[in-house]
């Protein structure tokens, strides 16, 4: 299952939810005020250091805008 990032609306708290793909809209209550919440976008890079020190995108593992290997997280949309 993914992992979900919400802000809450009310007192501006960013939490995580584990929850099913076709539950990522639905209604995530804020743990610490209990107010509503939106479903942030969420942007990361994923990186490999191979046997030579070298650093490099993990092709698929998101992030990497500019042309590199893996997807481009900015073009989905939240």
């Amino acid at each position: 299952m993914p992992l979900y990032e919400y802000t809450c609306t009310i007192c501006h708290d960013t939490f995580d939810k584990l929850r099913r793909i076709s539950e990522m809209d639905d209604e995530a209550n804020c743990p610490d005020c209990g107010g509503p919440s939106k479903r942030r976008l969420s942007v990361f890079v994923s990186l490999s250091v191979g046997a030579g020190g070298e650093v490099s995108p993990v092709a698929g593992g998101g992030g990497c805008c500019g042309g590199g290997a893996g997807g481009c997280a900015c073009s989905m949309s939240a």
